[in-house]
């Protein structure tokens, strides 16, 4: 991602900085005369400001491609070090997105120079002076080993890590195709962002509630993969205070974060919340108060929250018109 963002400023960039080229050539041939000097200077200074504006996200994004090759060129030259001449890093691969973020790496060394996974980690992390995950495959070869050995090792070891992956796949796509009831060949998998993703088929008595955990199960199973489970369309879960109380309990909030990861899933992005003032009165309604709670917590997970008319102490929150597309 930072790496297409880049790529996308830089086109914006030069797109930007062609035209300005393209206009002076142009200013300077005649053309345009017939504009006056304070609209000659507006031009000017317009495209000046889209081209600074532009340069900032090209800049940002060029800092953090070029500190993210730091960190692999640095985590490299560790295993190297660390396993020494004899030894081959053959794969290496970082997870940036992760928190904190994974190191993938497959070494290719004598059995004698074997390493502690742990002991590097914590070595590694004091190096790059931040937080990582450390997965290291380690190909161990007997010794006198040379150099042929080490090639047949890694095109050998190269060859089991394709058919390892593949097969994992094919597992997750296998696991996530029972949990949500459908195909196996129904699940979508992103290999390069390690996201799976499937739309579950209706499961008779399930609620909500049901496909949520059902995604976090799976998740639970896909270690280093993110899982998306779409539920089927139905309604959200009933949202209750207890006589005059106006905080959410467990059970309530509970029903606030499914009806939240539903609302994702449906990439709704606009909920109704009944009893939520249209502005800031001064003495508030126990109505008012609740709503204003449930308006918090969508908000901090990422939901907005639209006014709608009080609706009693048990509700459902329901979808904006023009809030969200339903897949």
């Amino acid at each position: 991602m930072p790496v297409l963002g880049g790529a996308f400023a830089l086109f914006v960039t030069n797109f930007v900085t062609i035209a300005l080229s393209a206009m002076i050539m142009a200013r300077f041939y005649g053309f345009g005369h017939h504009l006056s000097s304070q609209q000659t200077w507006t031009q000017t200074f317009v495209l000046l400001f889209v081209f600074l504006a532009m340069s900032i996200p090209l800049g940002i994004s060029l800092k953090q491609i070029a500190g993210e090759a730091v960190v692999l060129n640095q985590t490299r030259s560790f295993l190297s070090e660390r396993f020494g001449a004899d030894a081959r890093v053959t794969q290496l691969d970082i997870d940036f997105d992760a928190q904190p973020a994974v190191v993938r790496a497959v070494v290719i060394t004598p059995r004698d120079r074997m390493k502690r996974t742990a002991a590097l980690q914590d070595d590694l992390t004091a190096r790059l002076g931040q937080p990582i995950r450390l997965r290291l495959d380690q190909v161990l070869l007997e010794a006198g080993a040379g150099a042929i050995e080490a090639q047949r090792e890694e095109i050998r070891q190269a060859g089991d890590a394709a058919a390892i992956e593949s097969q994992r796949i094919a597992g997750l796509s296998q696991m996530l195709a029972l949990t949500a009831g459908i195909a196996p060949d129904s699940v979508t998998i992103d290999r390069d962002h390690h996201r799976a993703m499937a739309t579950a088929a209706p499961l008779p008595g399930a609620s909500l509630a049901t496909y949520r955990a059902l995604e976090l199960r799976a998740a639970a199973q896909a270690d280093g993969w993110d899982v998306v489970l779409t539920p089927p369309q139905m309604a959200y879960p009933s949202i209750g205070f207890a006589g005059s109380q106006d905080a959410l309990d467990l059970p309530a909030r509970e029903a606030v974060l499914v009806t939240v990861w539903a609302a994702k899933r449906w990439n709704v992005r606009v909920l109704a919340v009944p009893g939520l003032p249209t502005d800031a009165p001064q003495s508030l309604t126990l109505a008012q108060r609740r709503a204003i709670g449930i308006a918090a917590l969508l908000r901090e997970n990422g939901v907005e929250a639209a006014p709608a008319p009080a609706a009693g102490s048990r509700f459902a929150l329901k979808e904006v018109e023009g809030g969200g597309e339903q897949p």
